[in-house]
């Protein structure tokens, strides 16, 4: 047995020492534990009141729409022109595409206190907004562009937004029930069930207006393709001639030719004559359809489509907008003087 020799001490056994292989608690030791711990509980309680507040200034800054049994709708995303918020509406219901990829587009739709709002219009094939409801092809402006101001053109009911996805229309239409909050509709394959000789009259709901009641315009006039009459801008005129106007609604275009400059169709149309063997500098805008017929050349755009209600994710026998109630509302700012100011939150709460 091995013994160790401390100065004015018993013997210690080293064998004793071996087996019991433990510390010693200083004092040093545990003051600075206490002072890990103490500092870390202090820097997490700072960084959650710092969270908290940014989360407050946050929601000061953030516009939540709800309805009136506290259902969320989103996010504000803008103002319309009436400072209603606009937020997206994400359509997940569509079927598959021709390749078998889901799909999925935005719809934006405005909120107001009592009614869901779009810039774009659902028709109406009866009087009163009933019968089958229809829908303009995105960015068509030659069948309608007409907003709120019946008697003036050039001043809305046409999205462009809806335009941009490539994909279909959307707009807020007539609630079968008669309210007043409206449904969401979309663009269909099918083509308007309209017909040309006998229903050419029916009834327009542009939610987008002003009004006490319902927005429903009846009698309207159905935005039929009839075909317009070509641009003429013919090729064998010089440029700035009479035939050739550069300025007003029907300037046309320049081209060279053989060191000239002649006549040509404008930017945005093409020459529907070249394409039907006639003559040359009948212009039709791009996105039209050239027919030959008896009077000449007419451009026909596309003309109205069938539109179906979009469908709820949860009850697809109902419409996406049917379960939102009335009044709708946005949340508040916190109260007080300062945003800096410190406000106890629950934890239940901190979510």
């Amino acid at each position: 047995m091995r013994t160790v020799l401390v100065k004015n001490s018993p013997p210690i056994d080293v064998n004793i020492l071996h087996k019991q292989r433990g510390f010693v608690l200083t004092v040093e030791f545990i003051l600075i534990t206490t002072i890990l711990i103490i500092g870390s509980f202090v820097g997490v309680i700072a960084i959650r009141d710092a969270l908290i507040k940014y989360k407050f200034k946050q929601l000061d800054r953030s516009v939540i729409v709800s309805d009136a049994n506290n259902r969320v709708l989103g996010p504000m995303v803008g103002f319309d022109e009436h400072e209603a918020p606009l937020l997206f509406f994400i359509d997940r219901t569509l079927s598959p595409d021709n390749e078998g990829r889901e799909q999925a587009f935005r719809a934006l739709i405005g909120i107001r206190d009592d009614r869901f709002t779009s810039r774009e219009p659902i028709y109406y094939t009866q009087l009163n907004c009933k019968g089958d409801p229809c829908i303009k092809p995105t960015s068509s402006e030659r069948l309608d562009n007409r907003g709120v101001d019946i008697a003036s053109t050039d001043t809305g009911a046409v999205s462009y937004f809806h335009a941009l996805q490539d994909g279909p229309n959307y707009a807020i239409g007539q609630d079968p029930s008669g309210g007043l909050k409206g449904f969401l509709y979309r663009e269909s394959v099918e083509a308007c069930p309209v017909n040309v000789i006998t229903a050419v009259t029916g009834s327009r709901y542009i939610s987008q207006k002003v009004v006490f009641g319902s927005p429903c315009e009846s009698p309207f006039t159905l935005p039929l393709p009839t075909g317009d009459a070509p641009r003429l801008c013919p090729s064998q005129a010089n440029d700035g001639s009479l035939l050739c106007p550069q300025v007003g609604p029907d300037a046309c275009g320049v081209a060279e030719r053989n060191g000239q400059n002649k006549c040509a169709c404008p930017d945005g149309y093409y020459d529907a004559g070249s394409l039907l063997g006639l003559s040359t500098g009948q212009c039709c805008p791009e996105g039209t359809t050239a027919e030959a017929g008896l009077i000449g050349i007419t451009c026909s755009g596309p003309g109205l489509v069938k539109a179906e209600s979009v469908p709820s994710v949860s009850d697809p026998s109902q419409n996406a907008l049917e379960g939102y109630q009335p009044p709708f509302n946005v949340n508040l700012p916190a109260a007080g003087s300062s945003g800096e100011e410190w406000r106890y939150t629950p934890p239940e709460s901190e979510n």
